[in-house]
């Protein structure tokens, strides 16, 4: 039995806090699993990994993993004078191969970071990329939170340039209590029509979704995720409820607590 998809389902049951059911969100054809509480008998229904990076329903609880390191790193981000928050989008020409230009703009953008005049200014951050446009011609974005000091738009743009051979640079100053809101309304689904978004999709398979660097990530480092509990007694044990039926079958018996 495929048990790894449930166990990945599992780390958000209910990332909002709500006590709602993945079900209320479904698409029509969606898979799910019910798993069970071993300590009370609640079962709780979750989404098996269907492998789409854009798929609303996979891409909930993933959005609430970023948001929970976003919000650590911004909490214990070390206050340093003339730093703050900064939210920064780079851009290249549009391209017809999508995996290409992906390739071309993180490349670009990790030379950048490499750049001595980038790391006199900016300590870390985090970013994450946005893919709009079609097969006719595709643009993609780096769009990026940094712990910066100010740095001038034209010397900026100029590192840029010299980095990705891109045009396209905004910058500005956000506050704290914003930055999550920034970065994680990039990673839902796409300005793109459907039938690009399996394109999409497989062009950054490879590519994580959220991917700090400098100060962050060595920050990251000490962030620890919290189990789920069960909406109903906080326990931490879950099993595939196939998976107990099949233990009955033979022979033993599944008591609870509760």
């Amino acid at each position: 039995m495929d048990s790894e998809p449930v166990l990945t389902a599992c780390a958000d049951i209910d990332p909002d806090g709500k006590g709602e059911s993945y079900v209320d969100i479904s698409l029509e054809n969606h898979r799910y699993r019910q798993i069970i509480c071993t300590n009370c008998g609640h079962e709780i229904t979750v989404p098996i990994y269907c492998g789409d990076r854009f798929c609303p329903v996979c891409s909930r609880p993933r959005l609430a993993k970023v948001r929970r390191r976003l919000e650590f790193l911004i909490k214990h981000t070390k206050k340093e004078p003339l730093y703050g928050l900064k939210f920064l989008t780079l851009t290249i020409p549009n391209e017809p191969d999508l995996p290409e230009m992906l390739g071309r703009l993180t490349k670009s953008f990790r030379r950048l970071r490499q750049r001595a005049g980038w790391k006199r200014r900016v300590s870390g951050g985090a970013f994450v990329i946005e893919i709009g446009g079609s097969h006719a011609g595709w643009h993609a974005h780096i769009h990026a939170i940094i712990v910066a000091k100010y740095i001038a738009f034209d010397r900026l743009l100029k590192l840029w340039i010299s980095c990705s051979g891109g045009r396209g640079v905004f910058i500005k100053q956000i506050p704290p209590g914003a930055a999550t809101g920034y970065l994680t309304k990039y990673l839902s689904k796409p300005a793109i029509a459907d039938a690009d978004l399996e394109t999409a999709s497989l062009s950054i398979k490879s590519l994580r979704l959220f991917q700090p660097f400098g100060c962050w990530m060595k920050l990251l480092k000490e962030f620890h995720e919290e189990k789920p509990g069960c909406p109903k007694c906080g326990a931490h044990c879950f099993m595939p409820l196939d998976l107990i039926y099949k233990d009955a079958r033979d022979g033993r018996v599944l008591l609870f607590s509760g």
